[in-house]
């Protein structure tokens, strides 16, 4: 069995090994060769879960990739620096701040919007500056950019800003744990952007799987359930790249 060293995961990563052997300690990977942490394949892709992977880019510095790849995966914008912090996981001081800086690099651009968060309410929402010089260039590698697992921070509940979307549901059923599946088919039929953005950030892929075999879906429908699944689930097992 192949295995690898805090090193070799720290350069696949793009972090320092230092930070590779504390995540590796604080999940309980004490796999020892010569005095060196031995790691596999699939411990290797839990601490890319655990870490995320941040490639260099000339001219932005780790937040403002995270940020910015964020936003890359959000084609309808994001409502507010904190859901932004909340989708690259970086804190919101951070994601405000790394924001300005994009805005002035005409990375992120601003748009006026109304959303129905509860009621009809006015935004600016954020989004990837698509048609920056530079953006063909950013594209590739920010689809390589992978967030930070952040379970601290993952919700038990669905947030009070998309609530109006479970109008008639029962206050049990918007547990994620306990719900996930119903939760998921309830944004499948809605396709509000908002709420899809947030299930593929909290739901499990077994939920999007279980949505995916409700009768009367459409088959795009159903091909996006079986995308957001996917899109949960860890790539196998890892091997240098």
């Amino acid at each position: 069995m192949d295995t690898y060293t805090a090193a070799d995961v720290a350069r696949y990563l793009q972090t320092s090994t230092p930070r590779v052997v504390r995540a590796a300690k604080r999940l309980g990977f004490d796999a020892q060769a010569n005095g060196r942490l031995a790691l596999t394949g699939r411990m290797v892709d839990r601490l890319r879960e655990e870490l995320g992977r941040t490639p260099r880019v000339s001219g932005l510095d780790a937040t403002e990739v995270k940020v910015l790849a964020a936003l890359a995966r959000s084609p309808f914008g994001l409502s507010s620096a904190r859901v932004v912090a909340g989708q690259a996981g970086v804190s919101p001081t951070a994601a405000s701040r790394a924001l300005k800086t994009l805005e002035r690099k005409d990375l992120v651009r601003r748009e006026d919007a109304v959303i129905p968060a509860g009621r009809a309410r006015a935004v600016q929402l954020l989004h990837a500056n698509r048609r920056a010089e530079r953006w063909l260039e950013l594209a590739p590698i920010l689809a390589r950019t992978l967030p930070a697992r952040l379970p601290h921070e993952t919700p038990q509940e669905v947030p009070p800003r998309l609530r109006h979307l479970f109008w008639n549901t029962a206050p049990t059923q918007l547990n994620v744990s306990r719900g996930g599946p119903y939760i998921a088919r309830r944004l499948l039929s809605t396709m509000d952007f908002d709420g899809l953005a947030w299930g593929a950030a909290n739901l499990r892929p077994a939920d999007w799987e279980r949505a995916a075999q409700a009768r009367g879906l459409d088959d795009s429908v159903r091909a996006l359930a079986h995308n957001l699944a996917r899109g949960g689930e860890s790539d196998g097992a890892w091997t240098e790249r």
